[in-house]
């Protein structure tokens, strides 16, 4: 027996961690069965019906009943839906985190992710032997969608109206002409919101992940919009002549597996008095701080071992920044390094993103 099965078990603390072990397999499971409901409109036929059996929701959404009792015992069991007098719900707090992709509490996203990712399992057990991790590519197209998903209440609402108003005089150079890139764009939904509302400015997206460059193009071709284009900087480079007014990159920096590269990249094809946008998971110091007082450390530490760090470590020499190692300590040091001579964090309320204002 080795010395750790030796010791005496604590039968109240065995206990809470079978609970709390259960509890996460019940949470493992619920991610596919709440992605299952999102793809099968149960959410949104539950919401427009209202308080219903399982036969009423079976019928509006077109599904067999026996399947649809289940789903619904399952999600009144882990809290996401309400079930009262024979009836089945949606509060008005879960379609806003389950249903209504406008409100900034939108998760599914987040389940889509979780599932997404989950045949990385084999690959991840070589990449822990090797150390190379894998690309957004290489997780398939669902990834690609997933990730856009729980970034777009921003992109959408928040980018326009609220982030870039906080950068001095860059609301009136859009307005009257500017050079922009957004760099790791995905799908392009905040390339997009920019040159809807700034049709004198030029736009190019960038991002090395082809499936995220198909939803892009496919956003672009819906947008129809003629100032706005996307590229991969593999066959297409980001411009190197100090040509560009304003840069963006939204949850990049510590994805990438050459983040001072990027960086440098950034910086010199910014003109003198350029600005960069970069947004960034807000983080500790330190994993102890991170640990001790980050709310969704476990999360956002899972989301760096399938995808983020995963990421980052794609090739052989891959930084390995990690989802939550951009900090912003870390990040004045390398943007320093790069050149830039202001560096400053917008006052920005957001749980999970920092947003820094780089000028050069």
């Amino acid at each position: 027996m080795s010395g750790q099965a030796a010791r005496k078990l604590d039968r109240d603390k065995l206990k809470y961690f079978v609970k709390q072990t259960g509890d996460m397999v019940a949470a493992g499971f619920n991610c596919a069965i709440t992605v299952l409901g999102d793809r099968l409109d149960l959410y949104q036929h539950l919401s427009e019906i209202g308080p219903s059996t399982p036969e009423q929701l079976a019928t509006a959404s077109e599904l067999h009943p026996r399947w649809v009792r289940e789903w619904l015992q399952h999600q009144a069991c882990v809290g996401q839906v309400e079930f009262a007098d024979g009836l089945f719900s949606l509060s008005p707090e879960a379609e806003a985190v389950l249903l209504n992709e406008d409100h900034p509490a939108f998760l599914m996203g987040a389940f889509d992710s979780a599932v997404s990712v989950g045949p990385a399992v084999d690959r991840l057990q070589e990449a822990f032997r090797t150390g190379l991790g894998m690309s957004y590519d290489e997780h398939g197209p669902s990834c690609a969608c997933a990730i856009e998903r729980m970034g777009a209440f921003t992109k959408n609402h928040r980018l326009v109206p609220e982030l870039i108003p906080h950068i001095e005089t860059m609301h009136e150079a859009l307005t009257v002409g500017a050079r922009v890139i957004d760099v790791g764009c995905g799908g392009a939904l905040s390339t997009l919101a920019m040159a809807r509302h700034y049709p004198n400015s030029e736009f190019v997206g960038y991002d090395i992940s082809e499936h995220a460059l198909e939803r892009a193009r496919g956003n672009l071709e819906e947008a129809r919009l003629p100032n706005v284009q996307v590229a991969n900087p593999l066959d297409e480079p980001m411009p190197q002549d100090e040509s560009i007014d304003f840069a963006t990159t939204f949850d990049v920096i510590h994805d990438t597996p050459y983040p001072a590269q990027l960086i440098d990249d950034i910086y010199r094809s910014l003109k003198r008095g350029g600005v960069w946008l970069c947004e960034d998971i807000r983080g500790f110091e330190t994993f102890e701080e991170n640990l001790a007082k980050h709310p969704m450390a476990g999360m956002l530490y899972g989301f760096s071992v399938m995808v983020c760090m995963n990421s980052a470590m794609s090739t052989p020499d891959g930084a390995g920044l990690g989802t939550l190692g951009f900090t912003e300590g870390l990040a004045r040091e390398m943007t320093a390094n790069a050149g830039f001579t202001g560096f400053e964090r917008l006052a920005v309320d957001n749980p999970l993103n920092n947003y820094y204002v780089l000028s050069k």
